[in-house]
């Protein structure tokens, strides 16, 4: 952890918060439903743009075009051996899931607990409807298309609520490489006692269903405002960002975290000073309607500018939440004892205690979800806030509540008290990473990663351990840089040279770790972890015949991708050593 860092002005900051604004917004905004492309969303972003505007925020309010999709009607009719309906309120279908025609898609239901590549090989699924347990989410249905399905049928894993969800894998608007990924399957998901129902019929013989969709998925013009405050000493900004658009009134998703934005957009727009970084406020729209679209869109038409001048984007999502106590964190490395320090020190929340409560989501470092669109550009990224247990009555499946993208996240699902302790949080963590002297991102702690990632797979490779090699000497050289940084970290000229080379480390790092696709393309919707190229090859020796062979080339061709980014990042590193060195 740097020295160096400005843990003073976040006091100020904190103490400025407003509860009463923060509430008003809330109020505000859970007047609306604001599904993408709807008035409700349009009347989001107007309310967003206006309030920015009083505030003295700097805003561009963005029009684009994008593809979206809004789920509409389903149903599900079992014909044989007895007819019998899922009841209206109890089958819900999903945002880009195939629309049948009029008179629904008919065949067998086959039950299939888990959606594997062996569960679904033993199987001949064409023409048949498939019944399983859990969301629908982009991995199991793109299985699910592939195998020639006639339909999808998802129990949900919630007792007496449905959630809504998206199905596609692609990342934003797809582009024709992506076009192929755009399926057609009809998915639904039904109440965990329709389910059981149908298992228990599977369980004696063959059942006939039908499965009806609506769905509409069109290209549409949607808005993204996004306020900009301007540094006062360099043009490196922090991008803060939400999303405005939700299922129903969506108040603790995602409307507390609009409001979240806006009330850090004031105590920083409102201080005597400006901050010594900018900061960049986005209200992404198409999020659950469009799989990021919002951000997606943005990062492509900023790219250039985000990588020369973007040190790292912090999403707010799931604020608020009425019984959070507890906080959960997702981080880059790069930024880990820099955040763990302000979890620590500034929220009245309780952090996890023991490994197994690290991260009520999973992993501690960034999944593939929560507009983290930013990762080709080099930004290091971080999410936090209150959770409740995942995978629990109170909790719902992923932390949000049990109210999670149902009609029922409304106003009473807000705790004032955890939104408050929240945006202290993101205001801390903004003012350290605008106002110190140089930025708090340790990328030693990147190469490190490397390192960690190759022990931790599960097979070894000579190529691998040349990568290891030099990933462990660019961690030792950045850390030497790190230390001459803050040593001189009151040197302007120092400083200035050590605020670029955390922006070129980044767009070293940052890809190489969590990127498969080139910088400029996003990767899919699909889990994936730190060296995911690597990762999705495997061991080569597990193949035979040509499939090893390929598997090979593939390696190697991932090996040299990273290899010559952790080439760039010593160079780059080395050269501050040698000029600023003592």
């Amino acid at each position: 952890m740097f020295e160096s860092i400005d843990r003073e002005t976040e006091s100020e900051l904190v103490d400025t918060i407003d509860r009463d604004r923060l509430t008003d917004h809330v109020d505000q905004l859970a007047k609306l439903t604001r599904h993408s492309g709807s008035g409700g969303e349009r009347a989001g972003t107007d309310y967003v743009v206006e309030q920015l505007r009083e505030y003295g925020v700097d805003v561009d309010y963005n029009e684009y075009e994008t593809y979206i999709s809004n789920p509409e009607d389903a149903a599900v009719t079992v014909t044989a051996p007895t007819e019998w309906t899922v009841p209206d309120d109890e089958v819900i279908t999903v945002a880009f899931g195939g629309a049948t025609p009029p008179a629904g898609v008919h065949g067998e239901v086959v039950y299939i607990p888990n959606i594997t590549d062996e569960a679904l090989g033993a199987l001949d699924l064409s023409g048949k409807i498939a019944l399983t347990s859990g969301l629908p989410t982009p991995g199991p249905v793109e299985k699910l298309a592939e195998a020639d399905a006639k339909a999808a049928i998802f129990e949900s894993p919630t007792e007496g609520h449905c959630h809504e969800m998206i199905v596609t894998p692609v990342w934003g608007t797809p582009g024709i490489d992506d076009e192929s990924r755009i399926h057609s399957l009809p998915v639904v998901e039904v109440s965990q006692s329709a389910g059981e129902r149908l298992r228990a019929q599977i369980e004696r013989g063959p059942v006939g269903a039908a499965v009806e969709t609506s769905v509409t998925t069109d290209r549409f013009d949607l808005p993204c405002p996004v306020g900009k405050i301007e540094g006062s000493e360099s043009d490196r900004y922090c991008v803060i960002g939400n999303h405005v658009d939700s299922w129903y009134e969506g108040v603790t998703d995602n409307a507390t975290a609009v409001a979240v934005t806006l009330e850090l957009a004031r105590v920083f727009a409102e201080r005597d000073e400006r901050p010594r970084r900018g900061l960049l406020f986005g209200f992404w729209t198409a999020h659950s309607f469009g799989r990021y679209a919002g951000s997606t869109w943005f990062v492509d038409n900023s790219f250039s500018d985000l990588r020369e001048n973007g040190l790292a984007y912090i999403h707010l999502d799931l604020n608020g939440l009425t019984g959070a106590e507890r906080l959960w964190y997702q981080h880059m490395g790069a930024v880990e004892d820099e955040h763990l320090d302000t979890l620590a020190a500034v929220p009245d929340l309780k952090l996890p205690e023991g490994p197994d409560e690290s991260s009520v989501l999973g992993d501690d470092r960034p999944g593939r979800n929560s507009d983290q669109s930013f990762w080709g550009a080099g930004l290091v990224s971080l999410l936090s806030g209150a959770r409740l247990a995942p995978e629990t009555s109170v909790g719902g499946p992923v932390g949000g509540g049990w109210w999670w993208h149902t009609p029922e996240d409304t106003r009473d699902k807000v705790d004032p008290d955890v939104l408050v302790e929240e945006t202290k949080l993101y205001a801390a963590l903004a003012a350290r990473i605008c106002e110190s002297p140089i930025p708090p991102f340790d990328h030693a702690e990147s190469a490190a990663a490397i390192v960690e990632v190759i022990d931790d797979l599960e097979f070894e490779h000579p190529i691998l351990s040349d990568l290891r090699e030099r990933a462990a000497d660019v961690e030792r050289t950045i850390a030497e840089a790190n230390r001459i940084a803050d040593a001189r970290a009151e040197d302007p000229v120092v400083a200035s040279a050590a605020e670029e080379l955390q922006v070129e480390l980044g767009n070293c790092l940052v890809p190489a770790l969590y990127k498969a696709r080139p910088n400029h393309q996003h990767d899919r919707a699909l889990p994936q972890g730190r060296l995911p190229g690597i990762a999705a090859v495997g061991d080569p020796n597990k193949r035979s015949g040509r499939a090893g062979l390929f598997a090979e080339t593939s390696l190697r061709r991932e090996k040299n991708r990273v290899e010559d980014l952790l080439r760039e990042s010593r160079n780059l590193a080395e050269s501050f050593v040698d000029e600023h060195g003592e």
